[in-house]
């Protein structure tokens, strides 16, 4: 029998985040990207709902959450201080934290500041924030790849994502998912909603303008020594070769930075393996959490 989803919501900063929590067990918190939010760990929980308990986040102006002031509300400090709000709010002493995209650089930065809140890190396709702060500024084939951060900071993001119908997030997310299998067509109708919904879509913009996002545009901060940005807790990293977002690199620069570390790599899956292969992916983090995976 599948756990029943039950939906909530904590204070965190000032804000109401909602959640949504399936199943008993280690707790294992997850956070989406953009433009995903909570759903888009739909598969994957009802497959680790028997094992752990699965929350999923909306993180802040997102979906059913609210949103920030302004845009600075959407600096990654902010972002981070809610994981940290949530878990507490959740009476939670510690968490395994799965992020994945956008959720994946909040990850990594709640493992670099507050690594006592963790038990344990999964990060799905999400470069190492410190690690893409240099390759940006050093390797020219990341740095194209990471051109589109730039038009979404534009004054024109909005326009940009939206046109026709969403078909760029359509063409690159929903349509690969529901080839495989992976999503039906009343989940591809929750993502259209969403993002026809404006507060959702600006808000997912402004993570990137608050953080200045991107290759350097002459505004950005200056890269952090790699020093400071290591993790101390057991992480694996869930990757989809055919990510275009990020460059093999991202990959082959993290044992600089987290010594223990355990790689899966899926050579016939790209950025958006949660969606395509949530199985596998679920399989992994239970195995990771039960300590059952080998490096």
């Amino acid at each position: 029998m599948t756990a029943p989803i039950t939906h909530g919501t904590v204070l965190a900063r000032g804000l109401r985040l909602h959640y949504v929590e399936q199943g008993s067990g280690p707790p294992v918190l997850f956070l989406h990207g953009f433009p995903e939010y909570s759903g888009a760990w739909h598969g994957v929980m009802e497959r680790l709902a028997p094992q752990v308990r699965a929350i999923a986040l909306d993180t802040r102006g997102i979906g059913q959450s609210e949103a920030a002031a302004d845009m600075q509300g959407y600096d990654i400090v902010e972002l981070v201080r809610d994981v940290k709000d949530v878990v507490a709010a959740l009476g939670l002493a510690k968490v395994t934290l799965v992020g994945h995209d956008w959720g994946g650089f909040i990850a990594w930065e709640v493992a670099i500041r507050h690594p006592e809140l963790l038990d344990r890190l999964v990060i799905v396709n999400a470069a190492h924030t410190g690690v893409l702060e240099h390759l940006l500024r050093e390797d020219a084939e990341q740095a194209k790849a990471s051109q589109y951060m730039l038009a979404f900071r534009s004054a024109r993001g909005e326009e940009l994502v939206s046109r026709n119908d969403f078909a760029g997030f359509r063409r690159e997310m929903l349509e690969p998912a529901r080839a495989a299998g992976a999503l039906s067509d009343a989940q591809a109708d929750d993502y259209l909603r969403l993002w026809r919904d404006s507060k959702s879509v600006s808000a997912g913009l402004n993570y990137y303008r608050a953080n200045k996002s991107g290759p350097p545009s002459g505004d950005d901060r200056a890269p952090r020594p790699l020093d400071a940005t290591r993790v101390t807790v057991p992480t694996l990293v869930i990757w989809g070769d055919q990510d275009i977002y990020f460059t093999p690199r991202t990959l082959e620069l993290l044992p600089e930075v987290v010594p223990d570390l355990t790689v899966r790599r899926f050579a016939d899956s790209g950025h958006w393996i949660v969606h395509q292969q949530p199985g596998a992916v679920a399989d992994l983090i239970a195995a990771f959490v039960q300590g059952r995976l080998g490096r």
